[in-house]
């Protein structure tokens, strides 16, 4: 069972992030040997294409905190080296407050689009799953953040040379 809960640690959002992709590349493949060689486009797979997109772009975010791959601006790092670690904390925190600052909102939005039974227009889906991979993605960000964030507080305990349990800062 751990070595199963350390994969899915690994690779979730990988395994998710390729299944969507492969996904878009094989509906596009579709999409386009119906338009140009049969001459009769389907009219949901452009749709069922830009909705595992959405999800394919969503799972990445939660991907990109985990690995620390999130585009930033580092001038100031290659200037300074010695301000890397505070400001790779600061950078934590604003993530941090950025998704548990978009968490309710999206969770309004997906009670809203609940209330009204709103479906999409090709695939007749319910645009809640559509929505729910903004709050999946979201969810799996605060695990993400947390376990980032405890992987910090360990290993500054493992560094600290003389006193147990003080995190250098």
């Amino acid at each position: 069972m751990k070595k199963i809960l350390s994969w899915l640690d690994l690779h979730f959002e990988e395994v998710l992030m390729s299944v969507f992709l492969c996904g878009v590349v094989v509906m596009m493949s579709i999409h386009v040997f119906f338009r140009y060689v049969v001459k009769a486009p389907l009219t949901w797979s452009e749709e069922a294409t830009r909705y595992m997109f959405i999800w394919f772009v969503f799972m990445g975010m939660s991907y990109g905190i985990r690995n620390g791959t999130h585009i930033r601006v580092n001038i100031i790092e290659v200037l300074c080296p010695k301000v890397v670690p505070l400001l790779s904390w600061i950078q934590d925190i604003v993530g941090a407050a950025f998704v548990f600052y978009l968490t309710p909102a999206a969770l309004r939005a997906m009670q809203d689009i609940a209330a009204r039974n709103q479906t999409s227009a090709g695939l007749h889906l319910p645009m809640v799953f559509v929505y729910g991979s903004l709050m999946l993605a979201l969810i799996l960000s605060i695990l993400r953040v947390i376990q980032r964030f405890a992987l910090r507080f360990t290993s500054a305990r493992k560094t600290d040379s003389g006193t147990e349990g003080e995190a250098l800062v």
